[in-house]
């Protein structure tokens, strides 16, 4: 019961990092001036819990892996936002979250989580949707170079936000008694000294880039905190199709409703086929 309240939160305040990367993309909006706003709430909030009192707990394994992340925090985020340029919020998010398939198939092969013929067709079919996701019909020559270009940010932020979720599993099955803060502090600090450097010989930032950038700095943490503490009590093969559904769902109804994003037929087919994979996986598991 504790785990599924825990992974509940993390879906909310996930939710809450996509729209407040909607929010900050605008061209008024610098991405690294809103990337480093967003940090610096991130570290403030983490010295304000606590979370720096534990670091010389760390073993060196946690601090590499951390700072690992915290580099493909700063990577997925700055994909996000192009994938969000080219192909709007909902496909952009689902994309991201379909990347459930990732830490899932690493979760039955690395750590031997059971699995069964829903979840392996539940994966499959995460893979073949993929196409389906760009704005742009797929065409050959050079009448097809749009749909590329939307396509090819959604299917980088695909793999990357893959890789940083399996992390976290790696985390919770290598080193389960690591400090969930001081690990975060170690993510939210390597990303922050990696974004600030870039804001040199800009201007202030605006009103906006403050306001999303809190936004974004805030929900981050409370989406890390709540999926670490999910992981620790909730099966890999559970956790992660589950979280991708309820966050795909919300997001794409917000998107929608609210800022009236536009979809071609083939991209309401990816959405169902989507939801379908990511029930399939989590159908499969134990």
């Amino acid at each position: 019961m504790q785990g599924m309240i825990y992974l509940a939160l993390a879906i909310l305040f996930s939710t809450g990092v996509a729209l407040s990367m909607k929010g900050g993309n605008r061209l008024s909006v610098n991405l690294w001036q809103f990337l480093a706003v967003n940090y610096v709430v991130c570290t403030a909030g983490l010295i304000a819990w606590g979370a720096w009192k534990t670091l010389g707990t760390n073993s060196m394994f946690i601090w590499l892996l951390g700072m690992f992340t915290g580099l493909m925090y700063v990577l997925c985020l700055w994909l996000f936002n192009k994938a969000i340029q080219a192909q709007g919020l909902a496909l952009s998010t689902t994309l991201m979250r379909l990347s459930a398939a990732i830490p899932t198939l690493g979760s039955l092969v690395f750590f031997n989580e059971t699995t069964g013929i829903f979840q392996s067709l539940g994966i499959g079919l995460a893979f073949l949707c993929l196409p389906l996701a760009s704005r742009e019909p797929l065409r050959f020559g050079r009448s097809g170079l749009p749909f590329w270009h939307g396509i090819v940010w959604g299917l980088l932020l695909f793999v990357a936000y893959g890789i940083t979720d399996f992390v976290f599993k790696i985390q919770a099955e290598l080193a389960p008694k690591a400090d969930p803060k001081a690990f975060m502090a170690v993510i939210f600090g390597t990303a922050l000294v990696f974004t600030l450097p870039r804001l040199r010989g800009l201007k202030r930032p605006g009103r906006a880039c403050l306001f999303w950038g809190t936004a974004l700095g805030i929900t981050n943490v409370l989406a890390t905190w709540f999926w670490i503490r999910a992981l620790s009590h909730l099966p890999g093969a559970i956790a992660y199709p589950t979280l991708g559904l309820g966050v795909i769902a919300v997001t794409t109804l917000i998107s929608l409703v609210f800022w009236k994003e536009t979809l071609r037929p083939a991209n309401y087919l990816f959405l169902a086929m989507a939801c379908v994979a990511v029930f399939l996986i989590n159908a499969g598991g134990p």
